[in-house]
């Protein structure tokens, strides 16, 4: 079934209910849904048809939400583009895709393409409110997404109906949310998390949202305490930019009863300030673009969550294998492998054939995706991840995993942030490089910080470099940019 059919079973249900709301403006569902019909037709009359891409050049707001039903209304599929890329890199994702037009908020190029692009209030303007909905099977494309690119060029995902449906279902059911719960989109649409972790769920449930523009720690603040907001998700960097730089106290956010985190790894010790200063539980997750995102999370029904743990496998939609990378035969429990994945949200393939049979392989006869991360599952069923695949360096006495190592630096109160990367010697080839941001004034030494390595982790693990930085680049989707750390301290 179109996906897009939820907006409209919401206005029959709750047509005056606030379905989404940013800084400027609000749509009931009932008004919501008119403005997707407006834009449905509006894209008919401009010859966009059945499985047509649309790409979406719009930041979050009511505006992004309204055309992406509205695409997907008219049977076409609609591609949000990171609105942070510069016009290379949108004319880069536009011919890849192959999108048909370009849907933007009235300003922005969309680099050097052919592609017809149109305002969304033009949509708006030419369109007629007429309902209708394009029948869609579950196993049809519904949207298409590309990944952060952070080490190569961006890859597109497709996701059909039906993936965003279960990953909807799944999502409310085992957050036991309900229609007097209110969310806060404050990652970006573009991206997997602000689209499927809130919007569309929150959509499906017949429940309220507010999405911001763009990541802002007081305006996160004043939004929660403004609109009781009940439910957010973040990335650890936003986490830490509401420690250090926002002011909770001067905010009532008791409305609060969750945050979810994933994306990159939590400090277990930031987790738990987190949740002293807010007074609410932070539940790390763990999900991909390929996922849609819902794979495993920590639950916040009692036994249901464990420090330092990404959570259980959403069993009900996924299952997981966990297999050794270099042989691909499964590893006991408790033993490192990577992880594989097969069920309702994963994704059916990328909009590229050769990244597509790189990225799914058979296993037993059934296909699953690999996931490029390294972790195990206890004895209980949790999964921890240790690195990603591409992150783990050799030297020449053993293997290296950053994350583990940024654990016991991210232990020493006067830390921020640290990232671990991969750095060259003329004489023993890689080497360990810990960049290190320290807490306002706070001060450590690089002295310290060896210290403390080794004290809990294997010589080889030691950094043999400590570098300090004032700030640390991060991708267009909030996360550590490893890749330009190499380049600064390689």
């Amino acid at each position: 079934m179109n996906f897009a059919n939820h907006v409209d079973a919401a206005a029959r249900n709750a047509p005056t209910a606030t379905a989404v709301a940013d800084r400027t403006r609000s749509r009931s569902f009932e008004e919501l849904a008119t403005d997707a019909d407006r834009v449905a037709a509006g894209l008919r009359s401009r010859d966009v048809g059945v499985d047509d891409c649309v790409a979406i050049r719009v930041p979050n707001g009511v505006p992004f939400v309204a055309t992406y039903l509205g695409a997907m209304k008219r049977g076409a599929v609609p591609l949000p583009v990171n609105t942070r890329l510069t016009d290379e890199q949108v004319g880069y994702v536009i011919r890849d895709s192959g999108a048909a037009v370009v849907v933007t908020d009235g300003g922005g190029d969309t680099g050097e393409t052919a592609t017809p692009t149109v305002a969304y209030a033009d949509l708006l303007a030419e369109g007629d409110s007429t309902r209708r909905v394009e029948p869609r099977r579950d196993g049809e494309l519904a949207e298409l997404l590309y990944t952060s690119g952070t080490t190569g060029a961006p890859k597109g995902v497709y996701h059909t109906h039906g993936n965003l449906a279960a990953n909807a279902r799944a999502l409310v059911h085992y957050k036991e949310w309900t229609r007097d719960d209110v969310a806060l989109t404050a990652c970006q649409c573009f991206h997997v998390t602000g689209l499927n972790v809130t919007t569309t769920p929150f959509l499906l449930l017949g429940a309220e949202n507010h999405l911001l523009p763009e990541w802002d720690v007081e305006a996160a603040l004043s939004a929660i305490e403004r609109h009781d907001v009940t439910y957010t998700f973040l990335i650890p960097t936003m986490l830490l930019d509401l420690l250090e730089d926002g002011d909770p106290d001067a905010y009532d956010v008791s409305s609060l009863e969750t945050i979810g985190v994933g994306g990159s790894p939590m400090p277990e010790r930031r987790i738990r300030e987190v949740e002293a200063t807010f007074g609410c539980r932070l539940l790390e997750g763990y999900g991909m673009t390929e996922t849609t995102p819902l794979a495993a999370f920590n639950r916040p029904t009692p036994g249901g969550s464990k420090p330092g743990s990404v959570g259980r496998p959403a069993r009900e939609v996924v299952e997981v294998r966990i297999e050794d990378p270099a042989t691909g035969d499964p590893v006991d429990r408790g033993e490192r492998g990577e992880f594989l994945w097969r069920g309702d949200t994963v994704a059916p393939r990328y909009n590229t054939p050769r990244i597509t049979n790189q990225q799914f392989v058979e296993r037993d006869g059934q296909r699953w995706l690999k996931s490029g991360d390294i972790g195990w599952m206890d004895e209980a069923g949790f999964l921890f991840v240790v690195d990603r695949l591409e992150n783990m360096f050799t030297t020449g006495c053993g293997d290296i995993y950053p994350r583990e190592i940024e654990g016991v630096i991210h232990e020493i109160d006067a830390v921020e942030q640290v990232a671990i990367v991969d750095t060259r010697d003329e004489v023993r080839g890689a080497t360990v490089t810990a960049v290190v941001k320290t807490r306002g004034e706070a001060s450590v030494s690089a002295a310290d910080v060896r210290r403390r390595c080794e004290g809990r982790l294997e010589s080889h693990e030691v950094p043999d470099r400590v570098e300090f930085v004032d700030s640390f680049p991060r991708t267009a989707t909030g996360k550590l940019d490893r890749v330009r750390l190499r380049d600064r301290f390689g």
